[in-house]
């Protein structure tokens, strides 16, 4: 009879125990953006829009509640024709209306810029509220001057258009619950995209879902409770216009603000977890590891 090696049921027990955590740190966040577009001076109105990403939760408040949580914004600037000043904003169109977060950083060059935005501070339409619990119909990515003007040609003409367009970017919006540790996407280049598919650096859009023209919601156009050109102003009125960042150079990224740092999320996109939370999970595989435990001790005295 072949004994058990004693450490083996702690080893064994341990390994299932830190793959059951992995998966619950996964559920905390869902990218419900990644996408690669040219942002071209004919979008109407500088609104590029796009379907949420497929298994996007249709109701974000249950069994998980994400929108007492943030959203993560992470863009890559390709391309751009001059050194205007520009940022960049989302908008969660939804019911009855929506919600905006803050505004990018203000870039000049080509790099990387993240920021990230709390639920409670999107602006939307004074006395307006979104219902999350319905979940999200389209996603818009607006391109803006420092002004919270939007410079399509169609705004602004042509020849001013010009200035910030046309401009390829990649946009990746990841929503993470309260008390839940944010992912960064993988950059272009590097590997797979945060959904597991293949990157793309060019072309129109990675999936075809975006809209350059059509209506939609509209985010005020001015803003007046704060310095466009400030990094240091407040945030989260008026459009939610983010000031707490600022431009880079291409080798480096812009920050605006971050409080969590580091899980791994190769299954973004997933919100399945139990509405009871992580810890009734945890206790179960506990007491299988003692259990084993006690079992490796069992069997140990029995064959010495």
């Amino acid at each position: 009879m072949h004994r058990i090696p004693r450490g083996l049921p702690i080893v064994v027990g341990a390994a299932l125990l830190s793959a059951l955590w992995g998966s619950a740190a996964q559920a905390a966040q869902v990218v419900v953006l990644d996408e690669t577009w040219v942002h071209a001076p004919d979008i109407a109105d500088s609104h590029y829009r796009v379907d949420p990403r497929p298994g996007t939760p249709d109701n974000w408040v249950s069994p998980v509640d994400y929108s007492q949580g943030k959203a993560y914004l992470y863009l890559e600037v390709h391309s751009k024709p001059t050194a205007q000043p520009t940022r960049f904003q989302v908008c969660f169109e939804a019911n009855p209306t929506y919600g905006c977060t803050e505004q990018s950083p203000i870039y000049t060059e080509v790099g990387v810029y993240e920021w990230e935005s709390d639920f409670a501070g999107f602006w939307s339409p004074p006395g307006e509220f979104v219902d999350w619990s319905l979940g999200v119909n389209k996603i818009a990515c607006i391109l803006k001057d420092t002004m919270n003007n939007k410079p399509s040609a169609d705004n602004v003409g042509p020849e001013m258009a010009a200035l910030y367009m046309p401009t390829e970017v990649r946009l990746v919006v990841t929503i993470v619950e309260p008390g839940g540790i944010y992912e960064p996407p993988t950059p272009t280049g590097e590997g797979t995209s945060s959904s597991g598919g293949d990157e793309s650096s060019g072309g129109v859009s990675t999936t075809g879902s975006g809209e350059s023209t059509g209506t939609g919601p509209e985010e005020p156009t001015t803003s007046t409770s704060m310095d466009p050109t400030s990094t240091t102003g407040s945030t989260g009125s008026e459009g939610g216009a983010s000031t707490s960042g600022s431009s880079s150079s291409s080798s480096s990224t812009t920050t605006a603000s971050s409080d969590d740092a580091g899980t791994d999320d190769t299954a973004a996109g997933c919100a399945c977890r139990s509405s009871s939370g992580h810890a009734p999970t945890g206790l179960l595989w506990t007491g299988l590891l003692l259990g084993l435990f006690r079992r490796s001790r069992v069997s140990a005295r029995g064959t010495c």
